[in-house]
């Protein structure tokens, strides 16, 4: 029921912590207005204690729009398509491991990019696993002006693993797949579409900017990401067992730990 629900916010600059909702069983409006809110409200919205099948998870992920497919179809459920499975099995391809360890926002490089991503906690590590949460719209807020008016009316080119890496970063790049999606176009400072906050749209897709020379383009996606990243706008959360964790992503990337494979 709506009336027993409680969200208290994370330790941090944002981000917040549903709990005593059950969400094997079907939300009513106003459960779900309430979560839409929440995430909306803290950019990033852990909902604990869940013990779902793969049809009430999916059940539970249409209230929110229409799910899109992963461009890679081996790594879809045969019989669940809109999940994507991600474990340390030791079967897996050494490209595939660990292949969400930079800063990205999903599906930035597709004309109609994910809006809202979800993670649900099966079973999880002990140690570590723990998923890196950075808030470009707290990023956007904390340019100076002169920057702001820099790029508030820049389009960003995309492509499949197009961002310069950050140190550290590993960004997966196939050529086959960058050539299968091509090249699209979204707004830098993206206006979210329901809140009207304004964040930095980036994602580890962006390489550069319409009308602007590649290098000088590249720098300052460079730049923008860095920027980004600093420690001030970054939260993380280590989903356990029967956690959902659910992002915006107009409002934040996110990037994976390192995960030791079994």
């Amino acid at each position: 029921m709506i009336d027993s629900m409680q969200v208290t916010p994370m330790p941090g600059a944002f981000g917040a912590i549903a709990e005593n909702i059950d969400l094997a069983f079907p939300q009513s409006d106003a459960a779900m207005r309430a979560l839409i809110a929440a995430l909306h409200e803290h950019q990033i919205l852990a909902i604990r204690g869940q013990k779902l099948s793969d049809a009430q998870y999916c059940a539970f992920g249409h209230y929110w729009g229409r799910p899109l497919l992963f461009h890679n179809p081996s790594h879809r459920k045969d019989d669940f398509p809109e999940l994507i499975r991600i474990n340390n099995s030791a079967s897996t391809p050494e490209r595939y491991r660990d292949g969400a360890k930079f800063w990205h926002q999903d599906s930035t490089y597709e004309e109609v990019p994910a809006s809202i991503t979800m993670l649900y906690g099966v079973e999880t590590p002990d140690h570590g696993g723990e998923t890196l949460i950075a808030s470009a719209a707290l990023a956007y807020e904390a340019l100076d002006d002169a920057m702001k008016a820099q790029v508030e009316n820049l389009v960003g080119l995309h492509c499949l693993g197009g961002s310069p890496a950050l140190p550290g970063e590993r960004i997966p790049f196939n050529p086959e797949t960058t050539a299968k999606h091509g090249i699209v176009r979204h707004p830098l400072v993206m206006r979210h579409p329901v809140t009207g906050r304004k964040a930095l749209f980036l994602s580890g897709s962006a390489y550069g900017f319409e009308g602007m020379e590649t290098e000088e383009g590249r720098a300052l996606v460079h730049q923008l990401r860095a920027h980004c990243t600093q420690p001030q706008f970054v939260n993380s959360y280590k989903v356990e067992a029967g956690d959902i964790l659910l992002w915006d992503n107009f409002q934040v990337l996110h990037s994976a730990t390192p995960t030791e494979y079994s």
